[in-house]
């Protein structure tokens, strides 16, 4: 490409370019052309009112929407008029059975007044027909499949009901729905009706479905565009064996596993229910990559930490095998941290990894000060009742001051860790919980200056009551053996006190205390909470807690059980609930604390 350089160099400065262009402006606004008016879109013609009496809400407003004289324009021949009104009772009719009143009374008649006549419907609705019973009869394999016929225990169609013709069409597509989304899909209804005998004001529902066999998960087409990781990696996320049975809630965990993967942007899933090849589905998955490299930069505050920052980089995938890189500085006014960690997928990579981990960590807080260099190795794999297991094994290097006391200690420590969540809502739950137990470690005869024993334990619960009500409770345990306490660095005792622990306390600030009064951690901890919370906006809720406990034992003076009071306010972030709270400790002399936290229940 060739550039050429005019000789004389422009000469207008900015302001008088931007004179230029508003004067250019303004004479495009000048009427040197006429405007050609254009043709305005006449208004609709108004039509007849239908106005309904004698009845109110839904009922009233299905009469309205049967009767057709409400499409009719206010210029209707007049002669045309009464048979409109005519015609108006025999649709107020037929809305009225609609829900069941089957002897309403209905007069209709043109009232006309002004330029536009209106129709008067008046309606006496009379008894209404009452379900006497309901014969829902399932035929074929369905019938022996427990999931099947749960989804039918409570149907809208039942009897003892008022009769409502729409209860019987959501029976039907109810039944067909989970038919489909159970994999029957040549089921249908051998036998349907609704049966009503007005003489007596009973109604009776029959409907006989059968169901066919069930079919399979057929051929599992990937198309990858382009293709950044090897199929069969892709495949270990769907997590299904071939045969089995098809469910629509296996789509959905497709979806799930693969969206939450980070290799791609766009999922598509597709069963073809409309084709199936022989009694199989065949399923198509059509995946959009995501950016390799990943940056982010994050600013907030807490009441323990105060301002903090963090930059992260990751690499979503190092290669073909989806192994992950990340790395992650953080920076508040209690801790700066630097850590990397480089993963490689498992038999189930959606929360099975094989990890080594690498990082420095300095914290210093009220009670201790520490500098730690850790490596390690962790492999996370599913167990039972829906627990994830991570065993690991970390070379950890601390030196601390504590309690006035500097020391260093060099520690090899495996663990086992156990973990299990779950929530019907992931920011916002009414019914969850989250479970965390903790088994780690150290021996001399295994290279550590010390030996040890620590388990922990973390329990958080929310249930919801009512429309405006949630009840959050938590409590944390946690016991410690060691041949030499004094030698413990402070990641292996136990202390309490902040945001998340015993609110009105300074963070980590509470636990027993050496001859100087300074907090020097325990070989225990418990520590419960109860926090009543209500909705009183859409987006805003009020909250009372009281918290309770400590940390115990050790070399250190207890100082007995800490509880607190307090209240606070909640906002459902997009992030997750925002909770400011203040806090009154029972046996401190501070009067009330402020605690202010962004992050999930659970």
């Amino acid at each position: 490409m060739t550039v050429t350089r005019s000789r004389r160099p422009r000469s207008a400065p900015p302001a008088a370019l931007l004179i230029a262009l508003v004067l250019l402006g303004g004479c495009a606004r000048l009427p040197w052309v006429k405007d050609t008016p254009k043709d305005p879109t006449p208004p609709p013609a108004p039509t007849l009112k239908v106005v309904v009496r004698g009845v109110e809400d839904k009922l009233a407003d299905n009469v309205r929407a049967h009767v057709s004289a409400g499409s009719r324009r206010c210029d209707t021949p007049a002669a045309y008029l009464d048979e409109l009104a005519g015609r108006a009772r025999e649709e107020a009719q037929g809305a009225l059975r609609a829900y069941g009143y089957y002897h309403a009374e209905i007069q209709a008649r043109i009232v006309r007044r002004g330029d536009c006549p209106r129709v008067v419907v008046h309606v006496t609705a009379g008894p209404r027909v009452t379900v006497e019973a309901v014969r829902l009869d399932i035929q074929g394999p369905a019938r022996d499949d427990p999931t099947f016929m749960a989804a039918l225990t409570t149907p809208p169609l039942r009897a003892g009901r008022l009769l409502n013709h729409a209860h019987y069409t959501a029976t039907r597509r109810l039944v067909e729905t989970v038919a489909l989304e159970r994999g029957y899909l040549t089921g249908h209804f051998s036998t349907h009706r609704l049966e009503v005998d007005p003489a007596r004001n009973l109604a009776r529902g029959v409907l006989v479905f059968e169901s066919g066999p069930r079919f399979q998960v057929g051929e599992v087409r990937i198309d990858q565009q382009p293709a950044v990781v090897e199929d069969a990696l892709v495949r270990r996320f769907l997590d299904y064996q071939p045969g089995q049975a098809y469910d629509a809630t296996l789509v959905t965990r497709f979806y799930t596993a693969l969206a939450a993967s980070q290799y791609f942007d766009q999922v598509d899933i597709r069963p073809r229910l409309a084709t199936p090849q022989g009694d199989e589905v065949p399923i198509d998955i059509h995946l959009t990559p995501r950016k390799r490299h990943r940056y982010s930069l994050g600013v907030g505050a807490t009441t323990d930490e105060g301002l903090r920052t963090r930059a992260a980089y990751a690499n979503r995938r190092v290669n073909v095998f989806g192994h992950r890189l990340k790395t992650e500085l953080r920076a508040s006014l209690i801790e700066q941290s630097l850590s990397g960690e480089y993963q490689l997928p498992r038999a189930h990579p959606a929360d099975e990894w094989l990890s080594f981990q690498a990082g420095v960590k300095r914290k210093d807080v009220d009670s201790f000060e520490s500098n730690q260099t850790q490596a390690g190795v962790a492999d996370t794999q599913r167990r039972p009742w829906g627990f994830l297991e991570t065993r690991f094994v970390n070379l950890d290097y601390q030196s601390f001051d504590i309690g006035g006391r500097v020391r260093d200690s060099l520690l090899v420590i495996p663990g086992v860790r156990w973990a299990r969540s779950t929530a019907n809502d992931p920011l916002y739950p009414t019914r969850g919980h989250t479970l965390n137990l903790e088994l780690r470690g150290a021996a001399e005869e295994l290279l550590s200056e010390t030996s040890f024993v620590r388990f922990a334990a973390s329990l958080r619960m929310v249930r919801g009551f009512g429309a405006r009500w949630r009840l959050l409770t938590r409590a944390d345990a946690g016991w410690s053996w060691s041949d030499d306490f004094g030698a413990l660095p402070p990641t292996e005792r136990f202390f309490a006190g902040g945001d998340q622990s015993i609110r009105g306390y300074d963070f980590q600030d509470l636990g027993p205390v050496n001859r100087r009064r300074n907090v020097i951690g325990g070989r225990y901890l418990s520590v419960v909470s109860a926090e009543l919370e209500r909705t009183v906006a859409r987006q805003w809720a009020v909250a009372s807690f009281v918290d309770a406990g400590n940390a115990f034992g050790g070399d250190g003076r207890d100082t007995g059980v800490k509880v607190s009071l307090g209240a606070g306010l909640r906002w459902r972030s997009p992030l997750g609930p925002a909770r400011i709270d203040l806090a009154h400790p029972l046996q401190d002399d501070v009067v009330l604390r402020l605690h202010v936290r962004i992050g999930p229940d659970l």
